[in-house]
């Protein structure tokens, strides 16, 4: 059976039970709905321009989002955005994406060095003459898809090490200096990690409360300095590392 290959979003089984929710319309919530997919389409973390939301649904519809609580509502219009709350929470986020291409690109190089190693040993026979050309037309293939895989690794990489406009932008909203991140995952944990997955350990790690902190920056770093054990955990368990 062929992978499937489509973007899913998730949410709660009892997300139609929430008093944020049942207190709408169903027509309000059905746009709740169609902008968590358009930011997965779009790949934008839930961060949405606010001339484009305003042509898809109708105004009275985001203001009813905007107003469905006091402090913590579904949605939240922050300038010319409209921001979907804790998507980073149910949502794969852009950062994590890049990161699951990153360990996978890796463990794609991994993998075709070693098949690269193994066809090397058992190539030559006979007192070291290369065997036929099948084998090494296979070697051949096999180096081939090395440098590929190293190449798709480099540029995965890259992806990972600088933020993007909008995640310049999420990062100063939430009040996150992901360099202080980064540096503090570095000498507390020993692990090097990129400023894209900086921001989304720090959007994890305020998504836990139930409201913001005055010092983002300063709370996330205390976190980590609380559970390293259990921040590490997090690190691998969802591809950040």
């Amino acid at each position: 059976m062929a992978k499937d290959e489509r973007l899913y979003m998730t949410f709660p089984i009892d997300f139609h039970r929430h008093p944020k929710v049942v207190r709408l319309p169903v027509e309000v919530r059905w746009t709740f709905v169609e902008m968590v997919a358009e930011s997965r389409i779009a790949d934008d973390d839930g961060i949405i321009p606010a001339e484009h939301a305003e042509f898809m649904w109708p105004k009275d519809h985001l203001d009813a989002l905007v107003g469905s609580h006091p402090t913590r509502p579904l949605v939240v219009r922050d300038g010319d955005f409209y921001v979907l709350r804790e998507y980073a929470k149910h949502q794969q986020t852009r950062a994590e994406r890049e990161a699951l291409a990153t360990k996978r690109a890796e463990a794609g190089r991994k993998g075709g060095l070693a098949k690269s190693q193994a066809s090397a040993s058992s190539g030559l026979a006979d007192g070291g003459k290369p065997k036929h050309s099948q084998s090494q037309s296979q070697s051949h293939k096999t180096s081939t898809y090395v440098t590929e895989s190293q190449s798709l690794d480099n540029r995965a990489r890259e992806t990972t090490d600088e933020l993007s406009a909008v995640q310049k932008s999420m990062a100063a909203r939430a009040g996150l200096d992901v360099e202080r991140i980064s540096g503090k995952v570095r000498d507390q944990l020993g692990i090097d990690l990129s400023l894209v997955n900086a921001l989304a350990l720090g959007n994890h790690i305020l998504s836990k409360r139930a409201t913001s902190p005055d010092k983002p920056t300063g709370y996330v770093l205390s976190s980590i300095t609380r559970n390293p054990a259990e921040i590490a955990k997090h690190l691998y368990d969802a591809g950040l590392t």
